[in-house]
């Protein structure tokens, strides 16, 4: 009997050792090989390969202190959000603290960092310091106002503003963009109330992206050797020989260029011209004296200048954008002059149903449109990017190569048809201020910065009508009670015979 005790004790010692033993193992193999996962419908908290590409390449510690309650409306998705950049990178410090339960720390952290808004999260590298509000990571719908219901949040674009948060704080350079004035074009910095004309919120997208935007006029025929990027949207004036002498240098010399020319429509139905049509041929982009329609792509309650395009071509601006449609409230077609000497892509064009109005007088007495032998049939590009490769300092003219040496140093140029898509009131529509961000992103070489858009939060609800609920009151209220009585009635029953 005693040996049989032994035996049992034995066997029972080894099995708790091997299951102490197993336990360890798997807690050993899930430290070391992990997986996070995603099951929002719309991946809200799976890091985009740019996120990963900067993580990746930090070489300093970066501290993340957020200063948010539990109880705030972002905290679930900031939380999560900032645990995977966490796990993305051992450069990443993350610390929570809450400002209910630790005023001092607040206070003191605050008075550091110069903060002076609730539910902030402060990025740190060195001396370096940048914050981003909640307010600047979400989007919210407000059309449930109206009937006496709270907003609701329509898209977290945490990643967006982290991401580029820390992209400010490593970068060794950045990026100086100039907005070129005098000939009608809208303020970068617009006045307290954000005009139709007014570029601020792309300043401010630009600040994010680690780039300083200031503007410059071009009429002393000089531009500042400081210009990574050239910007010249909106004109509704022509240009001085100066100014375009100019440009044409500044190319020539492996310049960037950014260019929306909006369809100037004079009152006889004739396009007023601004003098860079001439020159952006040169650098191989025809303007086009027309007016983009697309039936198929028309926005509701507009007329048919206004369209939704969605169809883009393969380029690194437009890699990503798939799901997104970008708005032109009116636009030209740009495309390809006859024989290129760089690398023309399309960047986003109509459907095949869509064309190139060239009546502009019938346009403009509000007649019906049809497309004519006149006319530029579709699909129409109103989105190009050009790349020259230059071969020593002689530039274009010198630019005998088919493809571009991935590291040598080009003339880049996008050329818009149309500049609305970046005013106040429209860059926030849809993926237009990512395709801008992507634009200036691309010109700056800043490939690995390419714009994150928001991520779409869904609101799931369930609504029930009159019997569908009366069925639900039954089965709580009567069937399941009822049940659990007759199960115990039955138990009871059972052990009394």
């Amino acid at each position: 009997m005693r040996r049989t005790d032994i035996q049992r004790s034995s066997i029972a010692m080894a099995t708790i050792v091997l299951v102490t033993a197993l336990i360890i193992m798997i807690n050993w193999l899930g430290a070391r090989h992990w997986h996070r996962a995603d099951w929002t419908a719309s991946n809200l908290y799976t890091l985009s390969e740019k996120s990963h590409n900067i993580l990746g390449d930090l070489d300093e510690e970066v501290q993340i202190i957020v200063f948010m309650t539990p109880g705030s409306g972002l905290w679930p998705q900031v939380r999560e959000l900032l645990n995977r950049y966490d796990a993305a990178s051992d450069s990443i410090v993350v610390e929570y603290i809450d400002p209910d339960r630790e005023p001092l720390k607040t206070q003191q952290l605050a008075e550091e960092f110069g903060i002076s808004v609730a539910n902030t999260v402060v990025f740190t590298a060195g001396d370096r310091s940048k914050y981003v509000t909640s307010d600047q990571m979400a989007e919210f719908d407000y059309s449930g106002m109206q009937y006496g219901q709270q907003p609701t949040l329509s898209a977290f674009k945490g990643e967006e503003q982290f991401t580029a948060a820390i992209l400010s704080l490593v970068a060794p350079d950045v990026p100086k963009v100039y907005f070129v004035m005098g000939h009608g074009e809208p303020a970068l910095q617009a006045a307290a109330s954000r005009s139709v004309r007014g570029l601020s919120i792309l300043h401010e997208s630009l600040k994010r992206e680690n780039m300083e935007a200031v503007e410059t006029s071009l009429l002393s025929g000089h531009i500042p050797d400081d210009a990574d990027v050239l910007a010249i949207v909106g004109p509704t004036r022509a240009f001085t020989d100066a100014e375009i002498n100019a440009i044409d240098t500044y190319l020539r010399n492996g310049g960037r260029l950014l260019v929306a020319l909006d369809p100037l429509i004079e009152p006889d139905g004739t396009m007023r011209m601004t003098r860079l049509e001439a020159l952006l041929a040169d650098w191989d982009v025809e303007i086009r004296g027309d007016l983009v329609i697309d039936p198929s792509k028309k926005l509701p309650f507009y007329d048919l200048s206004a369209v939704y395009l969605d169809t883009y071509g393969a380029h690194p601006i437009t890699e990503g954008m798939e799901g997104f449609a970008v708005l032109f409230m009116v636009a030209r077609s740009v495309a390809a002059v006859a024989e290129p000497i760089g690398i023309v892509t399309t960047l986003i064009e109509t459907s095949a149903e869509g064309w190139g109005e060239t009546d502009l007088s019938q346009l403009i007495r509000g007649e019906p449109v049809e497309p004519g032998e006149l006319d530029t049939p579709g699909p129409v590009a109103v989105g190009l990017a050009v790349e020259h490769t230059l071969q020593g300092s002689e530039g274009m003219d010198d630019d005998t190569s088919d493809e571009p040496a991935p590291d040598a140093a080009g003339t880049r140029l996008v050329v818009m048809g149309d500049s609305d898509f970046l005013s106040d009131t429209e860059i926030s529509n849809a993926g237009n201020s990512v395709l801008a961000i992507n634009a200036f992103n691309w010109l700056a070489a800043q490939e690995h910065a390419l714009g994150i858009p928001p991520r779409a939060v869904t609101q799931s609800g369930m609504y029930l009508n009159d019997s569908q609920m009366q069925m639900i009151l039954f089965l709580i209220l009567i069937v399941m009670p009822g049940a659990a009585i007759a199960a115990g009635i039955f138990v009871w029953r059972r052990r009394r015979h």
